[in-house]
């Protein structure tokens, strides 16, 4: 990876552990206004945990925004998943479709449609899911979510058990 790219990775993972959602909800001149921003904790389970050995492992994603400003909704949840993929402690899995509903405080959905890619970076899984919204509250306005996910303990990994569950802060930003 060159130097460049690992210095923007750890930017990026730097801004999110510190708390900085607004950083990543900056507009760049051509994008669309940003309308909302929500942060919360991305949580992802392993069931069997992932160990330092590739196995099957099945792996569900939630996620708990428990601030959202800028928007008609002040908090809300997902859950991606359960899906069947193989995993390790240090394995880093490539770019795929994404999909899922989003449930707002006030009761309703947002159904997501896009792609997400992953970096690892010193061990820390940053998680990057960028889309649009395809029916429910903002359909047709862009969503990009963002988790950063801690790096699995490796003296847990090392066990037959290995990691259970990994979390980490997680943006999402609504623009159009």
């Amino acid at each position: 990876m060159n130097r460049h790219l690992r210095a923007a990775a750890r930017t990026a993972a730097a801004l999110l552990l510190v708390g900085v959602p607004a950083a990543l909800a900056t507009p760049a001149a051509h994008a669309d206004p940003v309308l909302m921003v929500c942060a919360g904790t991305g949580t992802q389970t392993y069931q069997p945990g992932i160990t330092l050995t590739t196995r099957p492992t099945t792996v569900t994603n939630t996620s708990d925004l428990t601030t959202c400003a800028g928007g008609p909704v002040t908090s809300g949840h997902h859950r991606f998943g359960p899906f069947a993929t193989t995993a390790s402690c240090l394995y880093t899995p490539p770019a795929g479709p994404d999909a899922f509903d989003l449930t707002w405080n006030d009761g309703t959905t947002s159904h997501y449609e896009g792609t997400y890619a992953v970096l690892t970076t010193g061990g820390q899984l940053v998680v990057t899911s960028t889309g649009t919204v395809t029916s429910g509250r903002f359909a047709g306005k862009a969503l990009q979510e963002v988790v950063a996910y801690t790096a699995p303990d490796l003296l847990q990994c090392a066990t037959p058990q290995g990691v259970t569950s990994v979390s980490g802060p997680i943006t999402v930003t609504v623009a159009g």
